[in-house]
Parts: structure tokens; sequence; C-alpha cells
């Protein structure tokens, strides 16, 4: 079923939040403006309450942190210091991303819908903890954003190929091993899903295991022969177990598709088109193909 609708504190909080993930390609006064604006019509709706702030807090403090050290000598106690200020990164977007940390109170848009026969029910949240957490690594961490016309063109040339070639890989597989079948249809959902997925789900996750892991990575390992590959793999294989509550088959999906969006970002070096490539195939399996999966 899908949900009422939500107060108008809410919906104002959700739009304030997604003019702050917009403002990430305007300026930083943009994007920490309408953060803070929407942490607290947060509070003001209900999406966050209590502890919500300090979570928040403390991943922009760990990513200021791990930039400016990246900039000092790299005498022993940085190196010691910017592994620390990595990890403290690491278990920070894991507990927003899995929503783990408490405070946060998500809008719940639908529940347990059946997008098509055969599919298991789906249900969708607005994930305020795991936009912010995409909002801080970005705005921080990974400021080096496409900013004018030509550079979006020239990426998208770029990257093109790969985001096919990603797509139809990732779909065949997922017919062979029965995780989904061949069912186009349009459903209103969409118009929500659409959105959200793109500037929460895809920003947030590649932000993280691309902007961060894949990124970090292929710098220390920069000059290395297979150094970029490596990275690649890494982050591939961390974002499929990242995936490990939804079974090994969608483990194996999940591997394969972060090699799809790795290459989209080594061969780019713009995370615009990772999180494309990502939300091309989450559309293409949306839109074309059963979704989330075949109920088992």
């Amino acid at each position: 079923m899908i949900d009422a609708m939500p107060s108008a504190a809410v919906v104002a909080a959700c739009a304030t939040l997604l003019l702050g993930i917009l403002g990430l390609w305007a300026a930083p006064a943009v994007w920490v403006s309408f953060s803070l604006a929407a942490i607290v019509l947060g509070y003001l709706g209900g999406v966050l309450s209590g502890p919500a702030a300090l979570w928040i807090a403390l991943l922009a403090l760990a990513c200021i942190a791990h930039l400016r050290l990246a900039s000092r000598p790299a005498a022993l106690t940085t190196r010691i210091a910017r592994l620390a200020s990595a990890a403290g990164i690491v278990a920070l977007v894991l507990l927003l991303g899995t929503h783990s940390a408490p405070g946060f109170h998500n809008l719940r848009v639908a529940q347990d819908v059946v997008l098509s026969p055969g599919a298991e029910p789906y249900t969708l949240y607005l994930n305020f903890d795991k936009a912010m957490a995409g909002v801080l690594l970005l705005g921080i961490v990974h400021r080096s954003l496409l900013e004018h016309g030509t550079d979006w063109l020239d990426a998208l040339r770029r990257a093109l190929p790969i985001v096919a070639l990603t797509v139809v890989v990732l779909m065949i597989a997922s017919l062979a091993l029965g995780y989904v079948r061949f069912d186009p249809r349009w459903h209103s959902l969409f118009l929500i899903w659409a959105p959200a997925n793109l500037f929460v789900t895809c920003l947030s996750e590649e932000a993280f295991f691309r902007g961060f892991i894949q990124r970090g990575l292929h710098e220390r390992l920069d000059g290395r022969r297979g150094g970029a590959a490596l990275a690649i793999v890494v982050s591939a294989v961390a974002f499929g177990i990242a995936h490990l509550a939804g079974g090994w088959t969608y483990v194996l999906l999940a591997t394969l598709a972060g090699v799809g969006y790795g290459a989209a970002y080594a061969r780019t070096r713009r995370i615009e088109m990772a999180i494309l490539t990502h939300f091309a195939v989450n559309a293409t399996h949306f839109l074309l193909f059963t979704y989330p999966r075949l109920a088992a």
C-alpha cells in the first residue's frame, strides 16, 4: 500500500535536503546552508530526534579531519591519524547507511507494494541518514565535481559505452540466475522512486564506494602495475558484501555491478558518471524487469 501524505514539515525537510544535495554542484555555502536547514526542519517534522544531529556532526568532523590530514607531511603520526579518520568515516557511514544510528525516523513512502506478479513486496523510504552521509562525503572529502556543460558532455561521451555494457551484462546475469524476469511496465511509484534512488541511493553509495574507497586506494596505488584495477575490484567486492542481507545471489550481482560503476569512475575520474551508471542499472531494473526480485 502507498502511505498517506506526510505533514508539511516533513515535506519541507525532504525538499530542503534535496536542495542541499543539488547544492553540491553550486558552492559550499549552498549545500551547507540547505543541509543545516534540512536538519532543523527534520527535527520540527519528527524525521530527526535526539542524537541524530550528533551522528551527522561526527561524520562531518571525521571528513574534515581526513581532508586536512591529507595535506600534511606524511609523517608516521599523520598516517596513523589519517587511518583513524578513515576508519571513523567508514564506521559512521555504515551506521547511517544501514539506518543503525538512533535518532532517524525516515519517511516511509510505500509499504509492501507488489509491483508485478511474482515479485517480492517492496517498501520505499526516503532515507535522511543515508542522504546526509552522501552529502558530507561529496561536499567535504570528494569536492571535485563537474561544473561546466562541456565537462559533462565529455564525461558522458567517455562513460556511455560502460553504462550500456554494465546495464546489458547485469540484466543478462540477473535473468540467468533467476533473480528477475523480463516484465516491462509502468508504475506511478517510479515518480517518487526515481529521484529517491538517484539522489539518495546512487549518490550516497557511489560517494562512499567509488569516491572514498576506490579513489583512496587508487591514490595509494598510483603508479603501481594493476593498481587501478585492484582499486576497482576492492570497491566492487566491498559493494557486494554490503548487500549481503539480500542473499548471495544479490551479493554476486552487486559485485558485478560494482565493477561497472568502478570502471565508469576510473575511465572518467568523475563521480557523477558512477552515479549515472548505477542509476541506469536500477532504472532499467525497475521499468523492464521484476522489481525488486522474484519471490522465493
